[in-house]
Parts: C-alpha cells; sequence; structure tokens
C-alpha cells in the first residue's frame, strides 16, 4: 500500500485521541508543518465530513466521523497488498466501470479501485441501468491487469460473487446466495450486482474490471421502483443500518485473497464453495441467451465454471452465459 499522506496522519492521530483534544503545536511539530499548514489540513478533513472541534488554546478535538468511503476511512484499516494501491472516490459519478476502464485503459496498476458515494449511470450488464442511490449503498470498481485466457475472465466474476457472498453470510448473519454468474440474492431478493467489462488481446485479457454494487443501507421505501427483479439491502435484512466501511474493506479483503489463490491454484478450487452457495443449483430455471431459452434442472457446474443443465429431454447441456429466471413450482 501506498505511504499514507499527511492528512491521512494528522486524522489517525485525531483518531487515537478520539474526543480529546490536540494542540495545533503538537501537531505542527510531529509532521513537521506550521500551524497554518496544519490548519488547512483540519479544514480539508472538515469538508469530508469529519466533525472536529477547533478551540485557539486546546487545539483540535475530533468529535465524529463521516459515513463515507472516502480514503481518509479505508486506507489505513485496509491492510491489502495490490487492491486498494491506488484509490479514487468520489461523491458522485456516471459509471465507475466507465471511469476505471479509462484508468485501465492509460495504465492504471492492477488493483486500482474506483467508488463513489452515488452513480447517475449505474450500468448493469446488457446494458441495463442499476440504481445507484446517494450514500446508501456501495458501487465499487477494482482493475485487473494480469492477463487472464479470455475463457477464464468470467472466473473473476464468480470469484467476486464468491467473496462477497461469504462476508455476508460470515460476517453479518444473512444468507447470502448466488444465482450465478453475477448476482447474490438473500431469501430470494437480489442484493448485488456485479458487471465485468475488458479488453483483450486475441487469447487473453489486456485488462479486467469488476464492478460491484451492494444494497446496503437502503429501506424498503428505497427498493420500489423499475427493478427487473425483487430487491433487498443489507440493512433490511439484518434488521438493522451497517456501516459501509465495514463492508467494503471486509470484501476487498476478501476478493484480494481469493483471486491471490486462483491465480496459483486455479478457479477449480472454489467450484465446492460456489456449490454449497448456488441459489440455482437442483432447482428448476429457465435461462434465456440471445434468442435461445434453455429450461430444465441446474445440475452442477463445469470445473471451468459452466453450468450444467439436464434440459426437458434428459439431456445435460452447458450455459456459460445468460439470464435464469427459477421455474415456479421449483423448490
Amino acid at each position: 500500500m501506498p505511504r499514507e499522506s499527511t492528512q491521512l496522519r494528522i486524522l489517525h492521530l485525531l483518531k487515537e485521541n478520539f474526543g480529546k483534544p490536540v494542540s495545533g503545536k503538537t501537531l505542527a511539530s510531529l509532521f513537521g508543518l506550521s500551524r497554518t499548514g496544519i490548519w488547512k489540513h483540519i479544514q480539508n478533513l472538515k469538508t469530508l465530513g469529519y466533525r472536529i472541534l477547533s478551540h485557539p488554546k486546546e487545539g483540535y478535538k475530533l468529535l465524529d466521523v463521516p459515513d463515507a468511503l472516502i480514503a481518509e476511512e479505508i486506507i489505513p484499516d485496509l491492510h491489502t497488498s495490490w487492491v486498494g494501491s491506488h484509490y479514487h472516490h468520489f461523491q458522485q459519478i456516471g459509471s465507475t466501470n466507465d471511469y476505471a476502464m479509462e484508468l485501465a485503459a492509460r495504465g492504471a496498476p492492477h488493483g486500482t479501485v474506483v467508488i463513489a458515494e452515488e452513480q447517475t449511470r449505474g450500468k448493469g450488464r446488457l446494458a441495463r441501468t442499476w440504481v445507484s442511490q446517494p450514500h446508501l449503498g456501495i458501487y465499487v470498481s477494482i482493475v485487473l491487469t494480469n492477463p487472464l485466457p479470455l475463457l477464464e475472465a468470467h472466473h473473476a466474476t464468480m470469484i467476486a460473487a464468491l467473496s462477497l457472498s461469504e462476508i455476508l453470510e460470515t460476517t453479518f448473519g444473512v444468507p447470502a446466495r448466488i444465482k450465478w454468474p453475477n448476482d447474490i440474492l438473500v431469501n430470494g431478493r437480489k442484493i448485488t450486482g456485479i458487471l465485468t467489462e475488458m479488453q483483450s488481446d486475441q487469447d487473453y485479457t489486456r485488462f479486467l474490471v469488476i464492478g460491484v454494487g451492494i444494497n446496503v443501507n437502503h429501506e424498503t421505501h428505497d427498493m420500489e421502483g423499475p427493478f427487473r427483479y425483487p430487491a433487498t439491502s443489507l440493512a433490511i435484512e439484518s434488521g438493522h443500518p451497517v456501516r459501509r466501511k465495514d463492508l467494503l474493506i471486509a470484501f476487498l479483503r476478501r476478493f484480494e485473497d481469493h483471486y491471490d489463490t486462483f491465480l496459483k491454484e486455479g478457479f477449480s478450487t472454489f467450484l465446492p464453495r460456489i456449490e454449497k452457495l448456488s441459489a440455482v443449483l437442483n432447482k428448476e430455471i429457465r435461462i434465456v441467451s440471445g434468442k435461445n431459452q434453455i429450461a430444465g434442472k441446474a445440475v452442477g457446474f463445469t470445473p471451468e465454471g459452466g453450468l450444467r443443465i439436464c434440459n426437458e429431454k434428459g439431456k445435460e447441456e452447458v450455459v456459460w452465459a445468460g439470464d435464469i429466471t427459477q421455474l415456479e413450482g421449483s423448490d
């Protein structure tokens, strides 16, 4: 991870003394700045949402921190090797994926993260819209620059889905299930969508961008609208608001760990866990891919991550992409 900026180090010291004053003289001495220089950093922190009481004799006292996914809140606690090596935060952006793709095309390093409090043109698969209400969800994109065979690019999507599903279940106590290949459901309702985009040269990727949209602190009335599938949020399912920072950090750490393992050991090592958390296995489903439709029972995954379906004629087919709808009457 990059060395913390002076502003982050000032913030860290204020957090260590939360609710207690730290003198401007002490800060200036520790960080080799004038008191005016310290004051400027304090003003910057205030504009980011930190509530800091300034007193001419006592100094600066941190009273509250914002529920914001800014670098000042995430980077000091992230403790990853490469995810978040470069971190771009926006209050509002068209699409984190679009911006991450632009950065990647200009040579952004492996693990670059783009995150926003709100998207105005959030994207899902097949040019659909992802509704991205401000300060309620997590809208994040991760740049992956290691070359992958094109036939393996979809593995990154499934690893992201597995990483988040595990965190939602083990850390936050909600029964997250993976709706192959790119959605996460809780109690049959969509809580997360994942969109993977790439540039490639012949048989290998130049880079991938994994975009993840998570419904975190949305309330029931926030779920009303033009949603293609019934939606839910972590707050609804857990019964209480969640610190988005905690979820984001846990996900990024788990994704880095799983992605490193994938590069070393291959995708098949994750299949048992993906199968365990699958929302579609042993269900009667219909899958639409382009103009083609297949109905049958989802019976498993291939070692490469394709979905095995026993169709209505009793013949097994393998599907690599498509939209799944669960048929009525399935268990």
